[in-house]
């Protein structure tokens, strides 16, 4: 007589562990089923067609793997979501040795990860973008209660801390970005941006360690040529353009921002989201000298037609200044 023993089974060791099981049995049945449907319909590619995909949005989640696994796949009164999660290693929420790429929602949905959002003209960029989470925690902590009657329409004043990310994550992501980039030609340079670059007024992720010129020298994203930084910055070494000018410049290159032609807190938060992807060395929010130099520099580069339109803009305005 042969006797059959029963394989005892391990239950999953955390409420993330479980819910993988339970999609990965669905995906095994919706496979099958699908096998029998796909005999009553013919599919012919049509060259006439595109992706809806035009921007790639970098976030950092704040909270660990578990926290942030269950926030981006749960329903809740607030939802959010992501096509791809990345864990960081040392995470003793993530219950695993090697790091391995989550992907939550299908490159051609539409994940929930931008909100309120603008770039280059465009608002809700749900409809138009992937989102990517790392897992990195960083948090930041506000200073006391106000002080003086002059600081109530201020921004409440904080600290923040960023942690490096981790080498294994970042090669995750890069191979991921390279994927991406193959199916979704149709990305510029100039729209591979950080959630601060598309909410500035309310986001400061991926933060200023993120490393946006390692990810440009491997071919995703944009970056500023050293020569023409260095040309503008000795050109601005007498005087910078005026605020005005440089509100414009940033809106052309992507950012929205009010033209005021003021110092005001919402061009301060813009800066900073500028000078965090582009100027990680040296994030203050003010209207400087390299903050200038950097922002022409890529104008010249990516945006050439406009830049030249901006210059004579500039140009005029100065004339009938003086």
């Amino acid at each position: 007589m042969t006797i059959f023993k029963t394989a005892k089974f391990k239950l999953p060791r955390s409420a993330w562990q479980f819910k993988l099981l339970v999609y990965g049995a669905i995906a095994l049945l919706v496979l099958t089923a699908g096998g029998c449907a796909s005999r009553d319909s013919i599919h012919v590619e049509s060259a006439n067609q595109d992706t809806r995909v035009r921007v790639v949005v970098i976030h950092h989640t704040t909270g660990d793997f578990g926290s942030s696994f269950n926030v981006l796949t749960e329903p809740s009164g607030n939802p959010v979501s992501s096509h791809y999660l990345i864990p960081e290693p040392g995470d003793p929420s993530y219950d695993s040795k090697n790091l391995k790429l989550y992907s939550l929602v299908k490159e051609e949905g539409r994940a929930w990860h931008a909100g309120s959002s603008y770039w280059a003209g465009k608002t809700s960029l749900n409809d138009i973008s992937i989102g990517i989470e790392l897992v990195n925690q960083t948090y930041c902590r506000e200073a006391g209660e106000i002080q003086s009657a002059e600081e109530v329409d201020q921004e409440p004043e904080r600290l923040c801390f960023f942690p490096d990310f981790a080498e294994s994550q970042l090669q995750i992501l890069f191979k991921l970005l390279q994927g991406i980039s193959e199916r979704h030609q149709e990305v510029k340079p100039t729209h591979f941006v950080g959630h601060a670059d598309i909410a500035p007024q309310r986001k400061i992720d991926p933060g200023p360690r993120f490393p946006w010129q390692r990810m440009y020298r491997l071919g995703f994203g944009a970056w500023y040529d050293d020569d023409t930084m260095f040309r503008y910055w000795e050109q601005f070494r007498q005087e910078t353009p005026s605020v005005l000018t440089l509100q414009t410049a940033l809106h052309t290159y992507g950012y929205k921002i009010e033209l005021s032609g003021e110092n005001d807190q919402q061009s301060r938060n813009v800066v900073r989201a500028f000078q965090m992807h582009f100027l990680p060395h040296r994030v203050s929010g003010d209207f400087n000298r390299e903050t200038a130099a950097a922002l022409y520099a890529l104008l010249e580069k990516y945006y050439p037609e406009e830049f030249a339109n901006l210059l004579a803009t500039a140009s005029d305005i100065q004339v009938e200044q003086r």
